[in-house]
């Protein structure tokens, strides 16, 4: 099956989804395009003077901007996101130029690649990213996202799956297999529950083979 994943690489859900579906990639035969997906644009804050760092999604997008530019030499975005999310939700360091600098250096790429940070010229393809997952699951929901493709190349797509804790490799390809069969059926639109209080478990994703 082919699908296409969103994230933004500060989204704690996103992450713990990712990890989700690299578990399942290993039981089910996945063709992944991993794609981004920008909170910082969908909240308006690439309006504000770049040069600011305080609101909530700039760092993330710092980074978004970072991937793709690396993407552009050949870089795989999946195994760069992997980098960043493992020091940013399993180490718990920031997303500032330190730790841009450390992911560049332990992948052996360009250390120039970092002024990619602040490069806006790039927004405009995280935007059109970001604006193509709004297109196809509509203006009211955020990431993580999926574009599902089935045999015959017809499309349908999820906010989702929101995951509190990653389930282990079983509960995963059982969970895996049940969102497939919701895809299949174009008049399904919403399965919601509460929350509750606790957030989302991003140690559970902490797993060697990852």
């Amino acid at each position: 099956m082919n699908i296409a994943f969103y994230f933004d690489p500060g989204c704690p859900w996103c992450w713990i989804a990712s990890r989700f579906i690299l578990t399942v990639s290993e039981k089910r035969e996945l063709a992944i395009e991993w794609r981004m997906f920008s909170l910082a644009y969908q909240n308006g804050e690439l309006e504000s003077n770049d040069l600011i760092q305080d609101d909530q999604h700039m760092p993330s997008h710092r980074v978004e901007r970072v991937i793709l530019k690396a993407s552009k030499t050949g870089v795989n975005i999946i195994d760069l996101y992997s980098h960043f999310g493992k020091r940013h939700f399993i180490d718990g360091v920031a997303y500032n130029n330190e730790l841009i600098r450390e992911v560049l250096e332990k992948n052996k790429l360009n250390p120039g690649l970092i002024a990619a940070a602040d490069d806006v010229g790039l927004d405009v393809e995280l935007i059109e990213s970001s604006q193509s997952a709004l297109e196809a699951v509509g203006d009211d929901i955020g990431v993580p996202a999926i574009i599902f493709t089935d045999s015959y190349g017809a499309n349908s797509a999820f906010f989702g799956p929101v995951l509190g804790r990653l389930p282990d490799p079983e509960q995963s390809v059982k969970l895996w297999d049940s969102l497939v069969g919701i895809s299949a059926y174009d008049a399904f639109y919403e399965l919601k529950r509460g929350r509750g209080s606790s957030g989302p478990d991003v140690l559970s994703t902490d797993r060697g083979s990852f």
